[in-house]
Parts: C-alpha cells; structure tokens; sequence
C-alpha cells in the first residue's frame, strides 16, 4: 500500500470523535431507558425487589419501601442481606427458603400469602422470576408483590349480594309454592277427612258396600298427596328414576278416566295416539304425571271449553333436525299435547320451563308442572318443546328415544289384595317406630302376618334391648328416631352383633344424599314411606327368607 493512500491523523481524530460521539449517544440512551424503567417501577402498584445469588438486595422499588416502613417500621437498603433484615419476620422467613431455590432453579411461578393480624389481614399475590444477566445466566431472583386485599374483599361482596339475591329468590319461590300447594293439600285432607267420616257413619248403619266405597275414595286422595310429595322431592334434587320397556297408546289409554275427571266435561278430550308406534324405556309414573300436569295446564288455558289431543308418531331424527332438538340423531317417539286456548304470549313462552314460574293466581298453581316436565324428559333422554300462539292455542312435544332392548308392557297398578299370612313359622322382629299411628298399624300387620313383634318408640331403649337379650331375626326402624340414637346406628349395632343379620329401614325423606354406603355382605333394605302393606309384606317375606 502506497504512503499517500492511509488515512491522515485528521482523519483518523475525525473518526474517534464520531465514534466517541455514538458511543455517547448510546450510553444517554441506555440511561435514559433505565431512568424510565426505574420511574416506572417506582411508580408500579408491585412491591418490587431484586436480589443476587447471596441474597443480598440489589432493587427495592418505592412502593416497597413504603410498604415495609408502614407495616414493619423500616426501609431495606441496596446492599442488605434478606436473611438479616427479615429475621424478626417469621412469616415471610418460613416462605423464602423453599422459594429461593425454586428461583435459582430457574422456576417462574405464582403464589399468594396472608399477612397481618387476623382481624385486618393483608393478601398479597407473589409472582417470583430468576434475575438473568445477558448471557441468560442466573444472577439472583426478583418478586412482584401486588396487595389484593381490596379485590378479594370486592369479591367477598359480590358473593355475598349474590347469595342475598339467591335467597330472595328463594324466598318469592317458596310463597309462590306454600299457596298452590297449601290448597292441593287442603282440599284432599278435607276429603280424605270427609270420606273417613262418611265411612264411619255408613259402618255404624251397617251399609258396608257404601263403607267400602269411601274407603276405596280415601285411600285413592292418600295415593294423591303421596303423589304430590313426590311431585316435591323430584323437583328438589334429579331423582331416580324406574325406566321400563312401555306402550305410550296403552299408558294413555289407561290414563282416560283420569285425565277426562281432570279437565271437566266443557273440554272435548281426543286420544290421537296409534297403535304399534316404537316403544320407549321411561318411568310410566313419571310420564303419567307429565302427561295429566299437561293435561291440567291445557285445561287452565280452556275456561270457557275447547279441545284436548293427545297424539303420539315415530320420528327418526336425522343430523340436522336432531341438532336442532339438541339430541343425537335417531329413533325417537314423538308425543305431542295440543289445545285450543288461550295460548302464550312471547314473553311468557320465554319463561314457561322456569321453575315455580306461573300466570295463574297465588293458591291456583305452583308453577312446577312444565319445570318437572321439562326435566324428566331432559333426564330420559329426550327433549320438550313448546309452540303456541296467543288466542290459537298451544302444543307441547315431548321427544323420547326409542326402546330396542324389549317389548313394551303395560304399566299396571300393583294388586291391593289383604295380606295373608304366609309365615310357615314365628319369627321375632324388633320393630322401631317413633310415630304411635304407624307403629300401631306396623304391629297390627306384623301379628297378622304371624310374627311375634318388640316394638319401641326411641332407638336407645332398642339398642339397649339389642345389648341385653337374644337378638331378634328382623329389625326394622325408622331412620330418623328422637334421641341420641338413629336407625342407621341402630342397624349398624344390630349387624354388628349378628352376623349377615336383616334390616329394612322405613323413612320419609329422600336419602339419597344422607343414607351411608352398606358395608359388603350386609343385608339392608329401604322403604319409603308412606307405603302400602303388600309391598312391606314382600320386603320383610324377601329379608328372612334370605
């Protein structure tokens, strides 16, 4: 390279001097930019702190500065080892050691903690990251720290407005429901205590074909406010059902005294149903009821007269129409309930499936009918949709899926013949009844059955007799019993004692969610008051033949 071609010491200073001048540029710019992050920290609603790998604080941000010379009475410095100024804190010190080596492990994470007394307590949400240099080596650790004690407490508010709304909500639906079902209940006790009374006259007249009439119309209101409880308890929680193989023309057909005695002779009742249409698998008394509240609700729509079809066709749903339905596509038995009433406006339609919701004056209704519909339906399988126009009327379709397991059957009524004695030879049974009218009854009948019975009213002077004496064959108790000793500890003493030993339980709640699990290789049954004697005689000849 020739001499006059390098470059002159003017340049060559020209070029340090921009080079410098960058070099300037850039360290004001980084400045600058740690300035703003500082300003930003310091300015941020996070508790910030940095430390290195020895713990020894290298940022604290001013919200943390404030936060500890409020709270702890002094500010940590840059350069202070965490360890030494946190010794008099217990309940942050028991929290950082297993936390430090997550951070130098290279973990980010989240956690919260709860400081403070107990009558002003302060949450914090701890987001900890490593502190890397530009490498990506680890150099320490830091940690945001954000009080969220005022959102917690905000949400603490909400769930309480909520729960009020909840219970005010509550509260409407049970005067919406004491009305209807106070007058339900009314007028079948002031018949069930007519037809008694009648029963007693007609006994003493000696007319026994008329005392057996009013018998046969008391027992039928009983089996009505029975029904009626359970119309209660299947709204209350997704009860079982008892799904069957069954003919909806031959249900229909058996339900035509029924449902005309329901809907009063101003109202033209059509049974459109046919014959050889799919079967389906459903409880028979669950639809019944569906179908007769249906039935009463169409009835209510027609106060001045009109028409009742009740029809039922196959429907095999295809992929679009069953994604309408919201079903899988397939076999379905589409029944449909029509009327010519009054129909619904649009608002109401909206709300018609809303529980306890109803148009009908308080005491005249519960609005349970269509909600309890809907849902035994919806639990079965199938779907419930309702069209009506106002003025013109309205038609609910009710879809099932089909049955292909078995024939249909017909839903009968069990027989009521008298129970007869079919014991071949005593037994002893320790009968357990705090109610005097059914343990009289309960006796009655298990002497006429030829049984020799031990009655008592509590379930300790029971137990206690369990203790003391030979064991009897059979227990059956009451599960709620007065006193410090219920049937399921009773039952449980009694198994205990005797191997393989017999018990049913009687109650008159719905134990679904309360009755604990039978131990393996314990005979127990459950009864559920009220119930008829046939179906106690058949329960306890199964126990003590077994």
């Amino acid at each position: 390279m020739e001499a006059d071609s390098l470059p002159s010491l003017a340049q060559l200073q020209a070029r340090v001097a921009e080079l410098e001048a960058r070099l300037a540029e850039r360290e004001d710019a980084a400045k600058a930019h740690s300035q703003l992050l500082g300003e930003l920290l310091d300015n941020s609603l996070a508790n910030v702190l940095a430390a290195d790998r020895k713990m020894r604080l290298v940022a604290i941000n001013r919200m943390a500065r404030e936060t500890f010379e409020r709270y702890r009475g002094f500010v940590p410095q840059i350069g202070d080892y965490v360890p030494q100024f946190l010794a008099n804190e217990p309940e942050i010190m028991g929290r950082l050691a297993p936390v430090w080596s997550r951070l130098l492990a290279g973990e980010a994470f989240v956690d919260t903690i709860t400081l403070g007394p107990p009558d002003a307590p302060r949450h914090y949400e701890l987001r900890y990251h490593p502190l890397r240099d530009a490498q990506q080596r680890i150099q320490g650790g830091y940690m945001l720290a954000y009080n969220i004690t005022e959102r917690l407490a905000e949400q603490e508010r909400l769930r309480q407005a909520e729960e009020a709304l909840r219970q005010s909500q509550k509260m409407e639906a049970v005067g919406q429901l004491t009305g209807g079902i106070a007058h339900d209940f009314n007028n079948l006790l002031g018949s069930l205590l007519g037809a008694l009374e009648l029963a007693e006259q007609r006994l003493g007249q000696q007319r026994l074909a008329d005392t057996a009439r009013m018998l046969e119309l008391s027992r039928n209101n009983a089996l009505r406010a029975t029904a009626l409880v359970q119309r209660l308890l299947a709204f209350s929680r997704q009860q079982t059902l008892v799904p069957q193989a069954l003919d909806v023309q031959r249900l229909v057909a058996d339900m035509h005294d029924l449902i005309r005695s329901s809907i009063g002779p101003h109202i033209d009742f059509q049974d459109q149903t046919l014959a050889a249409q799919w079967s389906i698998r459903v409880d028979p008394q669950q639809l019944e009821n569906a179908l007769l509240n249906l039935c009463i609700n169409a009835r209510d729509a027609m106060p001045l007269g009109g028409t009742l079809r009740i029809g039922c066709e196959n429907a095999d749903l295809a992929a679009a129409e069953a994604k309408h339905l919201e079903l899988p596509a397939g076999r379905y038995l589409h029944i449909s309930v029509e009327d010519t009433g009054a129909g619904m406006s649009s608002a109401v339609l909206q709300r018609a499936l809303e529980p306890f919701f109803t148009t009908k004056p308080l005491g005249q209704g519960t609005g349970l009918g269509l909600s309890m519909a809907y849902g035994f339906v919806r639990q079965s399988g199938g779907q419930l949709l309702i069209d009506s126009v106002t003025g013109q009327g309205t038609c609910v379709h009710l879809y099932l899926p089909q049955d292909d397991c078995s024939p249909a059957v017909r839903h009968d009524e069990p027989a009521t013949s008298p129970i007869e004695p079919v014991q071949t030879h005593v037994r002893r049974i320790m009968l357990v009844e705090d109610q005097p009218a059914l343990r009289l009854v309960l006796i009655e009948v298990l002497t006429e059955l030829g049984h020799q019975v031990q009655a008592f009213e509590g379930g300790l002077p029971a137990l206690e007799s369990l203790q003391e004496g030979p064991p009897p064959d059979l227990l059956i108790t009451d599960v709620n019993l007065p006193g410090r000793v219920d049937g399921y500890q009773l039952a449980e003493a009694y198994q205990d004692l005797v191997e393989h030993a017999p018990v049913l339980l009687i109650s008159g709640y719905d134990t679904t969610d309360t009755a604990p699990c039978p131990q393996p290789g314990r005979r127990t049954e459950l009864l559920h008051k009220p119930f008829d004697l046939n179906t106690l005689g058949e329960r306890i000849g199964r126990l003590l033949e077994d």
